[in-house]
């Protein structure tokens, strides 16, 4: 693709940018925030409201029905997205563009979501296998819950191989980072071509999306503090800078046009 390419905008006038998109409609924002989680705390209750027998073949089942469920559920993460998008370039934003992927493409997006949902899975396929096992048991035949040294060691081994996981996925999916954002934006596009283009938008800009999650941290800390009821107001906030960070790409690769 032939590119031009524009100043980078420092990531503080990302997060200027985020606060007064949020702040120019506070309320539309926080409504769009609640349905979202209803509908991803609803679809994760059926998941995980089956009732079956502890055998192997039983944890794989409900592990499959559950990806599957997420792999939906990115409808709703794609129509988030242009929700926000619309937000922060100041242009009609609607309750109704969190239903936009059940209209425009579906298809690319379930394909998007298995994308997303697949490489964290397959990260951390190595625990869940070394989990199924070596399962880590509590002894609760006492008064107080104990735990052999031999199980610390496995739940050990466990969270260290999940983390470990974790970081190669995210690692993985940044350059799939904008994917969401394109094929909501451009609705004809074919899923190969958004694919390239999400990654022809992320070259050089990598460092640049880690420099903006690390800075969203004390957010996602203060969220998890206040048991997650933070999230209804800290969401939207986060959702506009990711969203004016693919703006900014988007200005930056096509020199400013």
């Amino acid at each position: 693709m032939n590119e031009t390419v524009a100043k980078k905008t420092p990531l503080s006038e990302i997060h200027a940018l985020s606060r007064e998109s949020t702040l120019t409609n506070p309320y539309a924002p926080i409504v769009v925030t609640l349905l979202f989680f209803s509908i991803k705390f609803a679809l994760s209750a059926c998941s995980g409201s089956a009732t079956l027998p502890s055998a192997l073949w039983a944890q794989i089942l409900v592990k499959c029905f559950s990806f599957l469920t997420e792999i939906f559920f990115g409808l709703f993460v794609a129509g988030r997205i242009r929700y926000f998008t619309l937000l922060c370039e100041n242009r009609d934003a609607t309750i109704g563009n969190l239903f936009h992927a059940f209209k425009k493409g579906p298809d690319r997006v379930l394909t998007a979501s298995a994308i997303y949902q697949g490489i964290p899975f397959l990260c951390s396929l190595p625990a869940y296998i070394y989990s199924v096992f070596h399962p880590v048991i509590v002894d609760m035949s006492g008064s107080m819950p104990r735990i052999s040294n031999e199980n610390l060691i496995r739940a050990g081994i466990i969270s260290l191989m999940l983390l470990c996981g974790a970081i190669l996925s995210f690692l993985i999916l940044i350059p799939f980072v904008p994917l969401y954002y394109i094929i909501t934006d451009f609705d004809k596009i074919p899923l190969s071509k958004a694919i390239r283009m999400s990654f022809w938008l992320m070259k050089g800009n990598k460092l640049r999306y880690i420099g903006l999650c690390l800075s969203m941290i004390p957010f996602f800390i203060l969220g998890y503090l206040s048991l997650g009821l933070a999230f209804i107001w800290i969401s939207p906030y986060i959702q506009c800078n990711y969203a004016h960070f693919y703006l900014d790409l988007m200005k930056q690769k096509q020199g400013g046009n």
